[in-house]
């Protein structure tokens, strides 16, 4: 039986759900079953071999929803192959400011679980769904609205990530 992955996340505005998607697509075409799930809908992780938990980062931190997630799986996702993928408008550009930021928004979720294998991506600034508040945001911030993301460089980190699985899963 190949193992199973859950790949959850959480998002505002749809981005982090796209490359979720990505993500599980690449891994199932490797030979796993997959469950593609937002993070608010996952009942209990117990189930799956491997989890991989995206979020986008806001203010520096990852949701909350991710977060509580973690928090509340704790003990089982430290008992499983656990990856995380943060998804950032900085990320278009990868200087090492941006990623080092990106790195530290995952101190939240390192109080409780130790990603073996992380991913840091840019994503997609849609300003038409967006709050009024989240729009003033941007503008403030001088944030330029666009796809960022790069799905050629997703599809090769999900597939190096179904080969850490590989090795860490069924080789253990």
């Amino acid at each position: 039986m190949p193992p199973k992955i859950l790949v959850c996340y959480a998002t505002r505005y749809g981005s982090t759900a796209e490359i979720a998607d990505v993500i599980g697509e690449e891994l199932l075409n490797m030979g796993f079953l997959v469950d593609t799930i937002r993070i608010s809908d996952v009942e209990d992780p117990v189930p799956y071999d491997a989890v991989v938990i995206g979020s986008p980062i806001y203010m520096g931190k990852w949701l909350i929803e991710a977060r509580d997630f973690v928090h509340r799986f704790r003990d089982p996702l430290n008992n499983r192959f656990v990856a995380a993928f943060s998804i950032g408008y900085t990320l278009k550009d990868r200087l090492q400011g941006n990623l080092q930021s990106a790195e530290e928004a995952l101190d939240t979720i390192r109080m409780y679980v130790s990603p073996a294998f992380t991913g840091f991506f840019a994503g997609n600034v849609n300003p038409d769904p967006m709050s009024l508040a989240d729009r003033a945001i941007l503008t403030m911030t001088g944030v330029e609205p666009g796809d960022f993301r790069e799905w050629k460089d997703i599809r090769e980190w999900a597939r190096k990530l179904g080969n850490e699985i590989k090795s860490s899963v069924i080789h253990s």
